[in-house]
């Protein structure tokens, strides 16, 4: 059975990834759903393929996965067979707090299981979840600044009152922009997810510091058609870091090289055109997102590395790496926080990889947004876009998931 997931990331106030909020389809990613289906049992089908056949730490690198629960699931104990450690129930905002769900969440909490409230709406009757919940879960484009404004004052003061037993931390969905952010980190919340921590903020008169140029200067090298290695090797061999790593990387288990190389030209040569492009391009993006979310690089990755393993079931194998550089580029915007048309007069990239990206048009532009629909969870839009790319239906989900796990074993 085919197991379908995405992943939204979660942030801490430090733009640090706490967590993910894993998005589940029970069945194969078509454009309709078969209503006779049991939701419960398609939910728990999914729920243990996906934890037992994918793993958490395949899906999450070890953070927390946020998942969706139905009643019967909550009631029936399914969480009983997920790890604590890694999982986050998440209590739908149709489930009333009955008694059955109650002892439920009790139970939950003596496992050593965290409990989320999703997209609460706080009532008389919902108030009984205080008792059991660790993080409420608060939709800033459906809730009213003012019933949030109620909610942070009602937990200030059961904490403050000693009626609240144990802490509850605050996560902020649909955050759409930075003024809806900050509008979050004022009222006191902890967690952020939405769209504005993967969009760009503007910032008038950008400037870069010297690292951040010389990795430009770099990438202006690697990515002209036909580079030569004297260029870039003259660029390393003066960069203490970039030198070590190369080294590092060429004499590693993964290649098996008898012998030691210890020569940065050779380490090149030896490497390849295709791979120094792939691996340098890889650091110079890691180097100029050093002071941001790291989220951004693997999401770039993920990206790249899902376009190269669909290139063949789309007729595009003979273009895998401008797929790659695409997706690796597809949120440098963000990355350096100026317009995609700035980014691309400050590196010279072929108009296969930058016109898509500026104008978000075009045949590749197609790919890109298969796999900004699937990020989101859209699963049925996506489904529809991968059969317009007469991707087929079975690898959409497969070849995301192996990106992930590519990107996961690189450390990013």
């Amino acid at each position: 059975m085919d197991t379908f997931v995405a992943r939204q990331p979660i942030f801490d106030t430090r733009n640090d990834v706490y967590g993910y909020e894993l998005l589940y389809r029970s069945d194969a990613v078509r454009n309709f759903y078969d209503a006779s289906a049991d939701p419960d049992q398609a939910s728990k089908r999914t729920l243990i393929n996906s934890f037992v056949d994918i793993g958490l730490d395949k899906l999450t690198g070890g953070r927390k996965a946020f998942v969706n629960f139905t009643k019967p699931l909550l009631v029936a104990g399914i969480y009983e067979l997920l790890p604590p450690e890694l999982l986050t129930v998440e209590i739908l905002e149709d489930i009333a707090p009955t008694p059955d769900v109650l002892d439920a969440c009790l139970n939950m909490k003596k496992n050593g299981f965290q409990v989320a409230m999703d997209d609460f709406v706080f009532t008389e009757a919902t108030e009984a979840f205080f008792d059991y919940a660790d993080i409420i879960k608060v939709d800033f484009l459906l809730t009213p600044l003012s019933d949030i404004a109620m909610l942070v004052r009602t937990l200030n003061d059961r904490q403050m009152s000693g009626k609240q037993m144990q802490p509850i931390r605050l996560l902020a969905e649909k955050i759409e922009n930075k003024d809806i952010f900050n509008t979050a980190l004022e009222m006191g919340f902890e967690y952020f997810q939405g769209y504005y921590f993967s969009k760009p903020v503007i910032v008038a008169g950008h400037s870069m510091n010297p690292m951040a140029i010389n990795r430009m200067s770099l990438l202006r090298l690697l990515l002209k058609k036909d580079f030569h290695f004297d260029d870039v090797a003259d660029v390393v061999k003066h960069d203490v870091a970039l030198s070590y790593r190369l080294l590092q990387f060429v004499n590693s288990a993964h290649f098996g090289f008898r012998a030691v190389i210890s020569n940065i030209q050779q380490a090149l040569v030896v490497l390849g055109t295709a791979e120094v492009r792939k691996w340098m391009t890889l650091i110079c993006l890691v180097d100029l997102n050093r002071d941001k979310t790291p989220e951004l690089t693997r999401m770039s990755l993920i990206r790249a590395r899902f376009f190269e393993l669909v290139a063949p079931f789309i007729g595009k194998s003979s273009h895998t790496e401008t797929l790659y550089l695409l997706g690796m580029f597809s949120l440098m915007d963000t990355i350096m926080e100026m317009p995609m048309t700035e980014v691309f007069t400050q590196i010279r990239v072929d108009e296969s990889v930058s016109d898509p990206l500026i104008s978000r048009s075009g045949g590749d532009y197609e790919l890109l947004r298969l796999i900004e629909l699937y990020e989101h969870g859209d699963f049925d839009a996506a489904a529809a876009q991968a059969e317009a790319l007469s991707l087929p239906e079975n690898r959409l989900a497969k070849a995301y998931m192996e990106a992930v796990q590519w990107t996961t074993q690189l450390g990013i």
